[in-house]
C-alpha cells in the first residue's frame, strides 16, 4: 500500500491541516494586533516623554519670574527707594546682601542685578553656580546703552523684559565655555509711583538645557539651543552666526514642527515635537525629540520573532501529538488487517487477538475474535465429518 494511501497518513494530515490553518490565521492576526498596539504605545512614550521635559523647561522659567517678582518688590528693596541720603549707603547693602543670600539659595542664576533709572548698576551679585559674590561698588558699571536695559525701561508696570536665549558676552566676546543665558527684567518703582530703574536676573540656562541631553531644543527663530552634535548649536546671527537651523536639518518638515506639536515619522526617523511655553513672552520654542525608527520598533521585530517561534514551537508539538493519535487509532486496524490476511492464507488462525481498547476499535477486535472461533469450530466439524 503506498503511504498517502494509508490511514495513518491521512489522519495526519488531516490532524495537520486542522491545527495549523486556525493557529496561522490566529498567529498573523495576533501579530498585527500586537505589533501595531506596541508602535503606538512606543510613539506614546516618546510623545509623553517630550511633553514632560516642555513642561519642565516652563516649569522652570515660571520660577525664574516669581523670583524676579519677589526681588522687584521686596521690604528690602522698597526700604532702598524709600531712604534718604545719609540711609542711602547701609540700604544699598543690605540690599546686596538679600540679593546674595538668593543667588547662594537657588543656585541658578549668574547674576542679580538692581539698575537705577539711568542704567547704572547700583547693586550686583554674581555666580558661577559654586560660589556668589558682590561686585565692588567700584566695579559697577553703566548699562544705559545695553539693549535689555533700554527696552525694559519702556514697558509698563508689572509687564516683564524676557530677553532671547542667548550665550553670555564679555566685553563684546562670546564666554567661552559657552553660558547660555535669557535675562528676565521688570520695571521697579519709588513710594511716588516714579520708575526707579529695573530689577534684572540672568538665568543659567543649563539648568534646564543639560537635562535635555540629546533632545532638540529650538528657538523661535528656529535655531539650535540644543542638539546632539554641539557645533550645530547656536548657529543663529546673536550667537555663532553658522546659519545651521531647523530648516537645514528638516526641509521638508520645518513648517511643520516649528512651535507646533505632532509626530512625524517615516521609514528612517520617527520625530516627536512639542511646543515650549516661554513664560512672559509671546514666544515659543520648540522641543524634538529623533530617534530611528528601526529602534521604536525594536520591541515589535522581537516580539513577531518570538510569538513566530512559539507558533512554529505550538505547530511541531501539534504534528506530534496528531502522529501519537494516529498511530494509536490505526495500530490496531493495522494488526486486525495482518491478522486477516495471516487467517485468510490459513495462517495464525489459533493466535487469539489481543488489543486492549474500549471503544469501537476494542469492539472490532472483540467480533474479530469471536469471527476467528467461529472459523475455528466450523474447520474443526469439516475435519470431524471427513474422518
Amino acid at each position: 500500500m503506498k503511504i498517502h494511501h494509508r490511514l495513518r497518513t491521512k489522519l495526519i494530515i488531516l490532524f495537520s491541516i486542522v491545527t495549523f490553518i486556525p493557529a496561522l490565521v490566529t498567529g498573523i492576526y495576533a501579530i498585527q494586533v500586537s505589533s501595531k498596539s506596541l508602535r503606538s504605545q512606543a510613539l506614546t512614550t516618546q510623545t509623553m516623554q517630550a511633553k514632560t521635559l516642555a513642561n519642565n523647561i516652563t516649569s522652570f522659567l515660571t520660577n525664574v519670574k516669581g523670583d524676579l517678582m519677589f526681588l522687584s518688590q521686596s521690604p528690602v528693596m522698597k526700604d532702598y527707594l524709600r531712604a534718604n541720603a545719609s540711609e542711602a549707603e547701609s540700604k544699598r547693602q543690605a540690599l546686596e546682601q538679600e540679593f546674595l543670600a538668593f543667588s547662594r539659595n537657588r543656585r541658578i542664576y549668574y547674576q542679580i542685578r538692581y539698575l537705577d533709572e539711568t542704567g547704572q548698576e547700583i547693586a550686583r551679585v554674581d555666580s558661577n553656580s559654586l560660589t556668589s559674590r558682590i561686585i565692588e561698588r567700584d566695579k559697577l558699571q553703566d548699562k544705559s546703552q545695553r539693549y535689555y536695559f533700554k527696552e525694559t525701561i519702556r514697558l509698563l508696570a508689572n509687564e516683564i523684559f524676557v530677553s532671547p536665549l542667548d550665550l553670555n558676552r564679555e566685553r563684546g566676546q562670546i564666554e567661552r565655555p559657552f553660558k547660555p543665558v535669557i535675562r528676565y527684567a521688570v520695571n521697579i518703582y519709588d513710594n511716588k509711583n516714579n520708575k526707579a530703574g529695573i530689577v534684572i536676573i540672568n538665568v543659567d540656562a543649563n539648568q534646564f538645557i543639560k537635562p535635555l541631553g540629546n533632545r532638540r531644543l529650538v528657538n523661535h527663530d528656529g535655531y539650535f539651543i540644543n542638539h546632539p552634535s554641539s557645533e550645530k548649536s547656536w548657529g543663529g546671527p546673536i550667537d555663532l552666526d553658522t546659519g545651521y537651523n531647523l530648516q537645514s536639518e528638516y526641509p521638508q518638515w520645518n513648517l511643520r514642527i516649528l512651535g507646533q506639536d505632532g509626530t512625524l515619522s517615516t521609514k528612517r526617523l520617527t520625530l516627536s515635537h512639542k511646543r515650549v511655553i516661554v513664560p512672559g513672552t509671546f514666544h515659543n520654542w520648540t522641543l524634538i525629540i529623533q530617534r530611528d525608527t528601526q529602534d521604536i520598533l525594536k520591541s515589535v521585530i522581537a516580539f513577531r520573532l518570538m510569538f513566530s517561534l512559539i507558533l512554529i514551537i505550538a505547530v511541531l508539538i501539534a504534528l506530534i501529538v496528531g502522529w501519537l493519535l494516529s498511530a494509536r487509532i490505526t495500530r490496531p486496524i493495522e494488526h486486525l488487517t495482518r491478522m486477516a490476511n495471516a487467517i485468510s492464507k490459513g495462517e495464525m488462525i489459533s493466535k487469539s487477538v489481543e488489543i486492549q481498547d474500549k471503544g469501537e476499535i476494542g469492539q472490532l477486535a472483540h467480533a474479530f475474535e469471536r469471527m476467528r472461533i467461529s472459523m475455528l469450530k466450523a474447520f474443526d466439524r469439516i475435519r470431524q465429518k471427513s474422518t
